[in-house]
């Protein structure tokens, strides 16, 4: 642990920058909520804006975490670390020793909801993934369906299944 000031400046304003991260998790988490109740209500423009949001914070985000990658690099030269350390493979668990005692635990209680909201988000992505995933099964089901005659002879896959004939198809749109 160091009591350098010349840390203290760096170490406040990564954890003020873990500290926004957290909350941009959260805002996409939103997002990507917003989306998924859109597609449940199958409103399409609602998923377009939906998405056009969740890219701005993602780009948001992203610019966040390029100036954390600053913060740590400055850190790391404040400490000492060896010339040439990565900041970008430098680890928080690898940091806070580092620190004066109150700066490591304010640095550490913003990495944990960081690492939180994160979790979250994840959560929340895997479920529009199950989601997309479903809506492709169904839709390809659907235009299966659409483009089989009835009078077109049925074969059997190899899974067993029915299968339309073998040979082109084309949907006719009436509209």
């Amino acid at each position: 642990m160091t009591n350098d000031s010349n840390t203290s400046r760096p170490a406040e304003e990564l954890t003020a920058l873990i500290e926004r991260l957290a909350d941009k998790q959260a805002e996409l988490r939103a997002a990507v909520q917003a989306k998924l109740e859109t597609m449940r209500r199958c409103d399409v423009e609602g998923m377009m804006t939906a998405s056009r949001r969740e890219a701005v914070l993602t780009a948001e985000a992203a610019a966040l975490d390029q100036r954390r990658q600053e913060v740590v690099s400055r850190l790391c030269a404040a400490l000492a670390l060896p010339k040439g350390t990565n900041a970008r493979r430098v680890t928080l668990r690898t940091l806070i020793p580092k620190l004066e005692l109150a700066a490591a635990k304010r640095l550490a209680k913003a990495a944990e909801r960081l690492r939180a909201e994160m979790l979250k988000l994840a959560e929340a992505n895997r479920v529009v993934d199950l989601v997309c995933r479903e809506m492709m099964v169904h839709f390809k089901a659907l235009f299966t369906a659409m483009v089989q005659s009835e009078s077109d002879p049925s074969t059997y896959s190899r899974g067993g299944e029915v299968d339309p004939a073998a040979g082109a198809r084309v949907l006719d749109a009436v509209g």
